[in-house]
């Protein structure tokens, strides 16, 4: 009887204790399969109205591809001028990646818990604009899609880009779902 308070506090440390999270792997940018929008302008420029921050709570440049990065990207793959005149501006308004610690398990349940000890917050937004030579808007299309994902407190910085990576296609794969049926809605006028 003596040896029954650790075998107690031995069987309620294993049950406690969580194994290495299993995360999925990333899947990829889905909108890459789609065929680039023919928009009738002679050029498309991008307008980075967001000024990322490197200051806490912003954690957007600490990922392996900043949402700025991301959008300019999607504007080179999807986005394709085959006009004589005119032009497209695409502003970022936004993309944001906020750090919010979360508050774990107190007191001696605590000291055998794992808790999400983080969440981020992206954000995106992005408007497409047409312009003629003379630079009088004509009309513009707008989108926005946004996420959060948290991580354990016993994740390690490789499993932290993980989730960030699958949080980021997520958002990212959403946002041109909206910007396609958007752009196809507001500006099928200029769509060649």
């Amino acid at each position: 009887m003596r040896f029954f308070p650790f075998a107690y506090f031995a069987a309620l440390f294993l049950a406690s204790c969580s194994p290495t999270a299993q995360l999925p792997e990333p899947v990829g940018l889905a909108y890459l399969v789609n065929k680039p929008i023919h928009l009738n302008v002679a050029r498309v420029e991008v307008v980075k109205k967001y000024q990322s921050s490197s200051a806490p709570p912003h954690v957007e440049n600490d990922l392996p591809v900043p949402p700025i990065a991301m959008i300019q990207q999607w504007v080179q793959d999807r986005l394709l001028p085959v006009g004589k005149t005119g032009y497209a501006v695409v502003t970022i308004e936004d993309a944001s990646v906020i750090e919010k610690p979360l508050q774990g398990t107190k007191g001696f349940r605590g000291m055998f818990t794992v808790d999400q000890s983080e969440q981020y917050d992206a954000k995106m937004s992005v408007k497409i604009e047409i312009f003629d030579d003379a630079g009088t808007a004509k009309n513009f299309a707008y989108a926005r899609a946004q996420g959060s994902r948290t991580v354990g407190e016993n994740f390690t910085l490789g499993q932290r880009r993980k989730v960030w990576i699958i949080m980021m296609e997520k958002i990212m794969n959403n946002l041109d779902e909206e910007l396609d049926r958007n752009v196809r809605s507001y500006l099928k006028e200029y769509i060649s």
